[in-house]
């Protein structure tokens, strides 16, 4: 590691620190608008191939983080939009490009904010949640979607994604049951 990889991970320790004071003091950190004006974000848009509850395709996925950016005056360049179609989040061997592309961009450190459409787009396997908090840890991340909001730095919002992602993680494993279980039906007839 550098010097200046340690000095920015340090920078983004002291961030953390101050945000998770302040977090004390009030509900949480609720940083404003102006602080975020024209820092770097990335999207992350995918459809899974199974038959999802929500199927909204990735175009439209897109407008609605790009709507979200600017919102919130973040600034997305065309290379930070990362998009996975008919991958699963849930299949735990399943490669995923753009999640292994958005990931090798955060931990480079030239991604602040990941806008998704919903966290369950984003990741449904506790174990990529993880890995998404110890490059945040480093990196000082937080992630959007059209409804709400995670400050990867923040323990409540790490245990909100964390229950969110184990439900989603549950919802995958009821799905492939049902699946599996109509398939043995069939075979049965």
């Amino acid at each position: 590691m550098t010097t200046d990889d340690a000095n920015q991970q340090d920078e983004a320790r002291l961030r953390r620190a101050h945000r998770a004071r302040q977090a004390a003091g009030s509900k949480r950190a609720n940083s404003s608008r102006a602080d975020w004006s024209g820092e770097s974000a990335a999207i992350y848009c995918r459809i899974s191939h199974a038959n999802d509850e929500d199927q909204t395709g990735g175009d439209r996925q897109e407008g609605i983080c790009r709507e979200v950016a600017q919102r919130l005056g973040l600034t997305v360049s065309e290379d930070q939009v990362f998009v996975d179609n008919n991958r699963s989040a849930w299949q735990r061997q399943r490669k995923r490009p753009g999640w292994d592309a958005l990931l090798d961009e955060a931990r480079q450190g030239r991604v602040r904010h990941v806008l998704t459409y919903h966290p369950d787009r984003l990741m449904r396997q506790p174990r990529d949640l993880e890995e998404l908090l110890q490059i945040a840890d480093d990196h000082d991340i937080a992630w959007h979607g059209q409804a709400n909001r995670g400050d990867l730095a923040d323990p409540d919002d790490r245990l909100f994604t964390r229950i969110e992602v184990a439900h989603s993680c549950r919802s995958g494993d009821d799905t492939s049951g049902r699946l599996i279980d109509s398939m043995v039906d069939r075979v049965k007839d």
